[in-house]
């Protein structure tokens, strides 16, 4: 993730930046989205091994279900509760061969992978929301 373009949060420009020590992604892991300012609590429910020279892996993750426990979204004070959302909206990532997480979607006309803004952490379920937007 570039800082100013994709994302406006220093905190998600280094986690999208977190690769050494990245765990092999696996069905049911916990993963973060990154986005703007806010990171989604998410699992990964499908991954496929590429032997590729450009791709190591492509993943979807689902958002959880995300519940407030404690604090309040509003002044930034909240603690959140997640479940698995099996019937959730897939998010498609690959890894490239320098183990950076990529967004992206396949095109529908020419079959390819095309990256769109967002980042990933694998591993840790992390929910925030940016109480200033």
């Amino acid at each position: 993730m570039n800082l100013g373009t994709q994302t406006n949060s220093l905190v998600n420009h280094l986690y999208s930046r977190m690769v050494n020590g990245s765990p092999v992604p696996k069905v049911g892991m916990g993963a973060t989205t990154l986005s703007w300012t806010d990171r989604h609590a998410a699992t990964v429910t499908k991954v496929t091994e590429f032997a590729s020279k450009k791709w190591a892996f492509e993943i979807s993750v689902v958002h959880d279900n995300v519940t407030v426990i404690s604090g309040s979204v509003h002044d930034g004070s909240a603690e959140f509760a997640t479940t698995p959302n099996p019937a959730g909206y897939a998010d498609l990532y690959r890894m490239d061969k320098a183990g950076k997480w990529v967004h992206g979607f396949i095109n529908r006309e020419t079959g390819k992978f095309k990256k769109s803004s967002g980042g990933l952490i694998l591993g840790i379920r992390d929910h925030h929301i940016d109480p200033s937007f």
